[in-house]
C-alpha cells in the first residue's frame, strides 16, 4: 500500500511550486525529489521541511562532504533505505576518494580504523548519538575538539543528526519508494 501522495509540480499551488523551485534553485536539481513533493499537499510543511534541510545543510561552518556523510551514517544505522539511498550518492558525489563500498565498510563496527581521519571522530560520535544521546559525554566532546572541531561545529554535527533523524521518521513511515537516481546507488 502506498502510504503517500504525490503533489506534482505542475498540480502544487503557487507556494508549494515556490518550494519546489527554491529546492531546485539551491540544490542545482533539474526534478522535485519525491520526500518534497510527498509534502506538497501543504505548502507550510513543505517549506518547514525544505528550510530545515536548507539551513542545516547548505549553511553553517561544517563542510557539505562531511555534513553528507553524518546524514548518510546516521540514515543507514537507522534503517531509513530513502535516506540512506540519497546521502550515499552525495557523499560519492562530494568526495570523489570515496567509492560505495567504503561507505558500507563505515557501518561495520570495526570500521572506525579505516575511515579517513576527516570523518573518523564524527562518524563515531554520530553513531553514538544514535545509539543513545543521553550517553554521550564530555569526553566525546573532547576528542572532536582535539580533532580541531569548535564547540559551535560540534553544535552543527547534532544538528546534522537531529534533521537526519526527522527524515528519516518521515520517509521511513511512509515507506516513500526511491527516486531513481538513488535505486542505482543501492
Amino acid at each position: 500500500m502506498q502510504r503517500y501522495l504525490i503533489v506534482e509540480y505542475q498540480d502544487a499551488d503557487p507556494a508549494t511550486r515556490e518550494v519546489y523551485e527554491d529546492f531546485m534553485r539551491t540544490t542545482g536539481a533539474t526534478t522535485v525529489p519525491l520526500w518534497l513533493r510527498t509534502l506538497g499537499h501543504s505548502a507550510a510543511l513543505a517549506r518547514a521541511y525544505w528550510e530545515r534541510a536548507k539551513g542545516t545543510l547548505f549553511f553553517g561552518h561544517l563542510p557539505l562532504p562531511l555534513k553528507e556523510m553524518i546524514v548518510f551514517v546516521v540514515s543507514a544505522k537507522n534503517g531509513a533505505r530513502y535516506c540512506s539511498a540519497c546521502h550515499a550518492q552525495a557523499v560519492l558525489s562530494l568526495d570523489k576518494t570515496l567509492e560505495f563500498s567504503d561507505l558500507q565498510d563505515f557501518l561495520k563496527s570495526d570500521a572506525g580504523q579505516a575511515l579517513p581521519p576527516y570523518y573518523r571522530s564524527v562518524v563515531d560520535f554520530a553513531t553514538k548519538i544514535v545509539a543513545d544521546a543521553n550517553a554521550v559525554d564530555d569526553e566525546d566532546f573532547d576528542r572532536l575538539m582535539d580533532d580541531g572541531f569548535s564547540r559551535e561545529e560540534i553544535c552543527e554535527i547534532i544538528a546534522v543528526i537531529d534533521m537526519a533523524t526527522m527524515f528519516n521518521v518521515y520517509t521511513s513511515s511512509l515507506r516513500i519508494d526511491l527516486d531513481p537516481e538513488y535505486q542505482a546507488i543501492l
